[in-house]
C-alpha cells in the first residue's frame, strides 16, 4: 500500500504517469489550486477504475510554497493517525527532502517517504515486493537496440511459420497460444508437457507432433 500525495502545481498531469499500476490498496491525494485545476479525463478515469481511494485538497489562500505546507501537514496527520504504509510525495520540488529527512532521521518511530516526480517512479522506489514493481523494473531496463530488433524479427518469422504450419487445421486459431510455448525454447520434454497441459491430451499430442516435425525440419 502506498499513499501518493501529488503536488499538482508542480507536476500536473505528468505526475500521474503510471496510474495504470494503482490498486485498491493505494490512496491518491491531489493538492491543487484555482490556477491549476485541470486533469486529463482518461487519467482521472484510470485512477477511479483502479479502486484506489482518491482525495482532493484545494488551496484556500494562495501563497509561496503554500501547497508544500499542505502536503507536509497532511503527512504528519496521516502518520499521526497510525498509518503504517509508505507515503510518496509526487513532485520535482527538492524542498520536500527536508520532510523526508525529518521522518527518516528525527521521528520516532521513523518512517520512509518516497520523493519522485510521478506515480510510476514512486512505485519503483518503494520497498514493496509486488508484480507491478517488477513490471516497472522490466519496462525501464536499458537494452541493446540491435539485439532487441533481432528478437523481434525472429518472433515474427517463427509466428509466420506457425501460421503456415497450422493453416487450414482445427488449430489455426490457437497459434498465439502455441507461440507462447514454442518461444520459451524449453527442452522437448517440457514443450511436450506444456502442450498437453495447455490443450489437453488429444489435441496436445497432435500439436506437439506437428511442432516436433517443424523442429526437425529446420
Amino acid at each position: 500500500m502506498i499513499h501518493f500525495m501529488v503536488d499538482w502545481e508542480n507536476v500536473n498531469n505528468k505526475g500521474l504517469k503510471g496510474y495504470q499500476f494503482l490498486t485498491e490498496q493505494d490512496a491518491v491525494t491531489i493538492f491543487y489550486s484555482n490556477n491549476c485545476n485541470r486533469i486529463i479525463q482518461g487519467e482521472l478515469q484510470g485512477i477511479l477504475s483502479s479502486g484506489a481511494k482518491l482525495q482532493l485538497y484545494k488551496l484556500v489562500n494562495p501563497g509561496k510554497n503554500a501547497l508544500d505546507h499542505y502536503i507536509s501537514s497532511r503527512v504528519g496527520e496521516l502518520y499521526g493517525s497510525g498509518y503504517q504504509g509508505e507515503v510518496a510525495i509526487v513532485s520535482k520540488d527538492r524542498g520536500y527532502k527536508s520532510v523526508r529527512d525529518y521522518w527518516e532521521y528525527c521521528a520516532k518511530p521513523n518512517r520512509r517517504i518516497i520523493l519522485q516526480e510521478n506515480l510510476e517512479l514512486c512505485i519503483l522506489y518503494s520497498k514493496e515486493k509486488s508484480e507491478r514493481r517488477q513490471l516497472i523494473q522490466k519496462n525501464i531496463q536499458v537494452v541493446n537496440l540491435e539485439q532487441e530488433y533481432e528478437k523481434y524479427c525472429e518472433h515474427n518469422r517463427i509466428y509466420d511459420e506457425m501460421v503456415q504450419l497450422f493453416l487450414d487445421t482445427e488449430y489455426q486459431l490457437l497459434v498465439p497460444r502455441i507461440m507462447d510455448i514454442v518461444e520459451k525454447r524449453n527442452s522437448n520434454k517440457v514443450i511436450y508437457l506444456n502442450t498437453l497441459k495447455e490443450f489437453g491430451k488429444k489435441d496436445g499430442l497432435e500439436i506437439y507432433r506437428t511442432i516436433r516435425q517443424w523442429q526437425q525440419g529446420r
